[in-house]
């Protein structure tokens, strides 16, 4: 069984057993949270989509670990100032490993 599910704004594709990397979310390593926003599911040749969500629908997660995510790094330059700037920039990542799919 295949779902789409949305966490903290951004959506992911997930099956059982797979680990995604998503935005950080709250509770220690090796807890579990559960996805109450699932927006569709697939189980063969049967799609079941949500308007938005689906009812009565969820996927519980466990937390793998906490990260941070690659290094980005910015530059900005002006020519006509003599101007230039270098920011880096990380983000708080989680990964999550999809234990069961519900609905």
């Amino acid at each position: 069984m295949i779902a789409v599910i949305e966490l903290k704004g951004k959506q992911y594709r997930v099956e059982a057993d797979q680990v995604i990397r998503a935005l950080r979310v709250d509770g220690e390593v090796g807890g579990k949270i559960s996805a109450d926003r699932v927006l569709a599911t697939i189980d063969g040749e049967t799609v079941n989509l949500g308007q938005p969500a689906l009812d009565k629908a969820a996927v519980e997660l466990e937390i793998v670990r906490h990260a941070r995510s690659p290094k980005i790094n910015i530059f900005t330059y002006n020519p006509k100032k003599r101007t230039t700037r270098r920011m880096g920039y990380r983000e708080d990542i989680s990964y999550l490993r999809v234990k069961q799919i519900k609905g």
